[in-house]
C-alpha cells in the first residue's frame, strides 16, 4: 500500500497532490510594482503569563497552560511535567525576507489558465514574505517559519486576516511549504483576493534558515495549534519587529483557513485560542476534508485496509515521538512499520509504507486492532490516550466559543475517511460546535478541497458581511461542487 500524505500546495494555482520539493525557499520575484505604504500594525495586547505545572501525569494532563485569563491542560500521556512559557516574546519575528510579488492581472491569468476563473477579477495584486517567528514546544522556546502576504494596490488598508493551514507536505524540514518554489502561492492568491495571510509551516518543518531538527509533531493538537496562534501573533508584529512597511494593515477580523491537516491545525487552533491567545477573536473557521476524529480514523485504518490506514499510522508515529512514549512503538505497529516508518518518514516527504503491504495487520499489531474494535482505551496505552487527546469530542480542553464552522466533506473521500467525519459532525455539535456541512458529491479527498474553494471563499466572505449560517448542524446531502481544477 502506498501512503500519499496530501500537500494542499498550489502548482501554477492548481491544489495538487504532488508534494514536497527539496528545493531551497528563496525565489525570484514575478513581476515588480510599488506599495502603498501603510501605518504599523499594532502590537497584540496579551494578559501576563503565570505559568504553573503539577497533578498527575495521564489522560487529563500533569501540566498546566495559563496565559493569565484560562488555565488549560498541557501534556498528558504521560509526558513529563513543563510550564509553558507566558506569551510575552511568543511571535517574536526573528527573521524575514521578501519573496515575490504578482501584480493583478498576473493572478487573473494563473487563475483563468488553471480552472479557478470563478475567483477572477480579483481586486489586488499580492507581495509575499517569509518569517521565521518564535513560539514554543513543551515550554522551550523554538522557532518556526511560514509565509505572510499582502493586498497590494490603491488604497488597499486594513484588510481582514486569513490564517491558512496547509495540507500533509511532509514530516522534516525540507517539506516545509517554505522550502518548495512554489510554496508561496495559496498565501499569494489570498492576499490577491483581499486578505492579510499567514501561513505556518509547522512545528519541524523550518523551510528556510536554521533547521528546526525535530520531526513535525503530525496530527498533534497542542503544538500544531499553538505554533499557528503565534503564527498570527507574528503577523499582527510583522512592521514592528522588521521595519518593512507594507501594504496593508490586518483588521480585527480572523478567518481559519486549512485543508486536510490544515483543517485539523485550524480546529485546534479556534479550540486552544481562548486559552494561549485570548487577544485574539476568530470571527469564523473554514476546515476542509479534516481529521475530526482521530481515534475513530485510526479504527477504521485499523480494520479497513486503504489509504486511512498509513495515514493514520504515521499519525501514530508523530503522537509516539511528540509525547516522548517510553513504550516501544511495535507494541502499535507492525515490527516491519515500526522499523521502517519514523525513518522514511525522516527521509521522503512523501513517506511511503512497504509498498508490498496489502493488510491492516501488516501495519498494526493485531492486539492494537483488537483493542481498538473493543474501544479498549486501557489496553490501548499511552496511544489510546493519544488518539483520544487528537479527537475534538474526547478532548480535555472544553470548548469555550462557538465559532461558525464550515466543514467541507468529500463524498468518496477514501483518505480522510468521509462516514467517519460525516458521523462525527453531530456529536460536535451536541458539545456546542456551530458547524455548517458541505459535502461534494463524488468527490475525494483532493478533489473536495479544491472544487470547493469558490463556495468557501463566498462562505467566508458572507461572514465578513455578518450573513448567518445556513442550517447549522444539520447534515446535507451531497451537491455537485463541480470540476476540480486541473494542474
Amino acid at each position: 500500500m502506498t501512503y500519499r500524505p496530501l500537500c494542499l500546495c498550489l502548482t501554477a494555482l492548481s491544489l495538487s497532490a504532488a508534494c514536497g520539493d527539496d528545493g531551497g525557499g528563496d525565489t525570484a520575484d514575478a513581476s515588480t510594482g510599488d506599495t502603498a505604504a501603510a501605518t504599523d500594525t499594532a502590537t497584540p495586547t496579551t494578559t501576563d503569563g503565570a505559568d504553573s505545572s503539577g497533578g498527575e501525569e495521564g489522560s487529563s494532563g500533569g501540566s498546566t497552560g495559563d496565559t493569565g485569563e484560562n488555565a488549560f491542560p498541557a501534556g498528558g500521556c504521560g509526558l513529563p511535567d513543563y510550564a509553558l512559557l507566558p506569551p510575552t516574546d511568543m511571535g517574536e519575528v526573528l527573521d524575514s525576507g521578501f519573496v515575490i510579488h504578482f501584480d493583478a492581472a498576473t493572478i487573473d491569468g494563473l487563475l483563468n489558465a488553471q480552472g479557478f476563473g470563478a475567483l477572477a477579477p480579483v481586486a489586488y495584486g499580492a507581495d509575499v514574505y517569509k518569517i521565521r517567528y518564535r513560539t514554543q514546544d513543551r515550554g522551550e522556546a523554538v522557532e518556526a517559519t511560514g509565509f505572510i502576504s499582502y493586498p497590494t494596490g490603491d488604497a488597499v488598508g486594513e484588510r481582514p486576516v486569513v490564517v491558512w493551514a496547509h495540507g500533509t507536505t511532509g514530516f522534516t524540514d525540507k517539506c516545509g511549504p517554505t522550502a518548495a518554489p512554489d510554496g508561496y502561492i495559496v498565501p499569494a492568491l489570498l492576499a490577491a483576493l483581499g486578505f492579510v495571510t499567514v501561513a505556518p509551516d509547522y512545528l519541524g518543518l523550518n523551510g528556510w534558515g536554521a533547521p528546526a531538527g525535530f520531526l513535525h509533531p503530525y496530527v498533534v493538537p497542542e503544538p500544531t495549534a499553538i505554533a499557528t496562534l503565534d503564527s498570527l501573533r507574528a503577523l499582527v508584529r510583522f512592521t514592528s519587529d522588521t521595519g518593512e512597511s507594507v501594504p496593508a494593515t490586518p483588521g480585527k477580523d480572523i478567518i481559519l483557513f486549512g485543508a486536510s491537516e490544515g483543517g485539523f491545525a485550524t480546529l485546534w487552533a479556534d479550540r486552544y485560542a481562548p486559552y494561549y491567545a485570548p487577544e485574539f477573536k476568530i470571527l469564523a473557521n473554514v476546515a476542509s476534508v479534516p481529521p475530526t476524529d482521530s481515534f475513530g480514523l485510526t479504527k477504521h485504518g485499523a480494520t479497513v485496509f486503504g489509504p486511512t490506514t498509513g495515514v493514520l499510522a504515521a499519525a501514530v508515529v508523530g503522537g509516539h515521538d511528540w509525547y516522548r512514549v517510553p513504550n516501544p512503538l511495535n507494541e502499535v505497529l507492525s515490527d516491519n512499520v515500526a522499523a521502517a516508518l519514523p525513518k522514511l518518514m525522516t527521509e521522503d516527504c512523501g513517506a511511503d509504507v512497504p509498498p508490498d503491504i496489502t493488510m491492516t495487520n501488516q501495519v498494526y499489531q493485531q492486539s492494537f486492532i483488537d483493542a481498538i474494535v473493543a474501544d479498549d482505551i486501557d489496553a490501548l496505552g499511552p496511544v489510546g490516550c493519544i488518539l483520544q487527546r487528537a479527537s475534538l469530542g474526547t478532548s480535555d480542553l472544553p470548548l469555550m466559543v462557538k465559532t461558525p464552522t464550515l466543514v467541507v466533506l468529500g463524498e468518496a473521500d477514501d483518505l480522510v475517511y468521509a462516514p467517519v467525519v460525516r458521523e462525527d459532525l453531530p456529536r460536535l455539535c451536541d458539545q456546542g460546535y456551530v458547524i455548517e456541512h458541505h459535502e461534494c458529491a463524488g468527490a475525494g479527498h483532493v478533489d473536495a478541497a479544491t472544487s470547493s474553494i469558490p463556495f468557501v471563499i463566498a462562505w467566508a466572505n458572507d461572514r465578513l458581511a455578518g450573513k448567518p449560517l445556513v442550517e447549522p448542524c444539520e447534515i446535507h446531502a451531497p451537491v455537485d461542487c463541480g470540476p476540480a481544477p486541473m494542474p
